[in-house]
């Protein structure tokens, strides 16, 4: 650029700034002059200015602390949420807590049942074979009684009752390996039913009846008792003689009935003293006696012997024509026909079968039945 036209360009802004100054000038004039005319309105419109502003503090305040109770509300609502929700969870996993603890007890409980329907079915289990322990002792029990009373004592009676009482015992045991048991049980007891049952108390009483009635025994040489009473119980024939020819017959006749001769074609026993009597029937009382006590230990050759020696001697010292003699000898003979020792079965073998179950569970076979032979 050339200085010329540096020269005209500061020219023309000198110009302008001077124009300008003018127009600034000109107007702050106006707006004196105005100012002076609009004073009072300028005033009022100050104070609704203020007026407006501090309305317009106060609305902001008041938003503002709306906003902020708003702000304080909307935490407190999201505190309370989230502490709401939290006891929702706390819940929850108590709640589920407590279902699996109930779970768990329900499980225990239903354990527990199958515990005690075990045990219980066991218990009964247990008190059956416990009852079936005891029926299986008392009939091995009984078994073993029925062969003492057997053999030792000779009680077929007894030995009957108690080998029934083991067949019932053992029926209620209700096992089907005690069939063989029962078959030979049932064997014995069909023995003893077969032998003949003797009434022992009725024998013995009749043994000491006919020992209290000997000494009703009228002898066989009358006493003077017997003597004086048959000689009242004869009537003696009237002898009238009519003429003196009939004399020496009667005379003849009693001389012949002072004297009698008979003929016992055996020997005659002598008389008896009084003592003798009285010994003799002592003997006889014993020897009754003798034979009630081997009647009841079960003493046969003893039994009969004895009776057979007071039948004897009844006949040869008492008289045989009296009733009271005959009814005795009666008696003494129809006891001589009891069988007081037959001969006894063998019943151990329903022992030994039953102690062989009890003791190794085996089932025992079926013997055959034994009778034991008398001596």
């Amino acid at each position: 650029m050339t200085d010329a036209d540096k020269q005209s360009a500061e020219n023309k802004t000198s110009q302008t700034t001077k124009t300008g100054h003018k127009d600034v000038t000109k107007k702050n004039i106006e707006k004196t002059t105005a100012g002076k005319n609009t004073i009072k309105p300028a005033a009022s419109n100050a104070i609704v200015f203020i007026l407006i502003f501090f309305v317009s503090i106060a609305t902001l305040g008041g938003l503002y602390l709306l906003w902020e109770n708003q702000q304080q509300i909307s935490i407190k609502q999201h505190l309370s949420s989230q502490r709401i929700d939290q006891q929702i969870s706390t819940l929850k996993q108590q709640q589920s807590e407590i279902t699996a603890q109930n779970e768990e007890q329900i499980n225990n409980i239903h354990s527990s049942q199958e515990n005690l329907r075990h045990n219980l079915t066991n218990l009964i289990r247990n008190n059956q074979h416990l009852r079936n322990d005891w029926l299986m002792a008392e009939a091995e029990y009984l078994i073993q009684l029925a062969n003492h009373r057997l053999l030792l004592e000779k009680d077929v009676a007894t030995a009957l009752v108690a080998l029934k009482a083991a067949d019932t015992r053992l029926a209620e045991v209700a096992d089907p390996a005690l069939l063989n048991v029962r078959k030979i049980l049932a064997n014995d007891i069909q023995t003893l039913n077969n032998i003949p049952t003797i009434d022992l108390a009725g024998l013995s009483v009749t043994l000491s009846a006919l020992s209290n009635n000997i000494p009703n025994l009228p002898l066989r040489t009358p006493d003077p008792k017997t003597h004086k009473i048959n000689q009242a119980e004869k009537t003696p024939a009237s002898s009238d003689i009519k003429n003196i020819q009939e004399l020496p017959a009667a005379i003849w006749k009693d001389i012949k009935s002072l004297i009698i001769i008979r003929n016992h074609q055996k020997p005659l026993q002598p008389l008896l003293a009084p003592n003798q009597h009285f010994f003799l029937v002592q003997n006889l009382a014993l020897l009754l006696e003798q034979s009630r006590l081997a009647l009841l230990n079960g003493h046969n050759e003893i039994y009969h012997e004895r009776l057979a020696t007071t039948e004897k001697w009844i006949k040869l010292y008492f008289d045989t024509e009296h009733n009271v003699t005959r009814n005795m000898l009666a008696s003494i003979a129809e006891l001589q026909k009891f069988d007081i020792d037959p001969p006894l079965p063998d019943i151990s073998s329903t022992f030994s079968a039953i102690k062989k179950y009890r003791t190794q569970g085996q089932r025992p076979e079926a013997p055959v039945a034994k009778v034991k032979e008398k001596s």
